[in-house]
């Protein structure tokens, strides 16, 4: 798994083909909707250390997951 601070030229956020998903300190596993106030909720819960948040990012021939190790960054796409 990557780390999509690792991504070289920015991690598309905001872009609707990113699929995110939360594992919670409970093991449930949440698909997030492309809702704002559901990702805006979900960076409160991240940055409360109660969940980890993870990104599906479709490409060509592959899809690739991330794990979100910087949720300020995250949440600049989102917080306005």
């Amino acid at each position: 798994m990557r780390k999509a601070s690792e991504v070289e030229h920015g991690f598309p956020y905001g872009s609707d083909k990113v699929c995110y998903i939360e594992h919670t300190k409970d093991k449930e596993i949440k698909w997030i909707r492309h809702y704002v106030q559901e990702r805006r909720d979900v960076y409160y819960r991240v940055k409360n250390e109660s969940s980890k948040l993870y990104a599906v990012w479709p490409g060509e021939h592959r899809s690739d997951m991330f794990e979100i190790d910087d949720i300020e960054l995250y949440g600049k796409a989102f917080i306005k």
